[in-house]
């Protein structure tokens, strides 16, 4: 499994998307098989509606 990113539009109080007031958008980081599977969690998870999912790729130490 690979760690992923996935940003996602938090809802307000009528139930529809807001964004940002900055502009950045929150995030969520979880363990998926691939980037579709991490858009499905990270939907389940925050229960919002997910635009994004980056692959977090691991540091390599020598």
């Amino acid at each position: 499994m690979s760690t992923y990113r996935c940003f996602y539009a938090p809802l307000d109080k009528l139930g529809s998307p807001s964004m940002a007031e900055a502009g950045v958008l929150p995030f969520v980081q979880l363990q998926a098989d691939s980037a579709s599977d991490a858009l499905r969690k990270a939907h389940h998870v925050t229960g919002c509606p997910v635009t994004e999912a980056e692959r977090q790729e691991e540091a390599i130490e020598h």
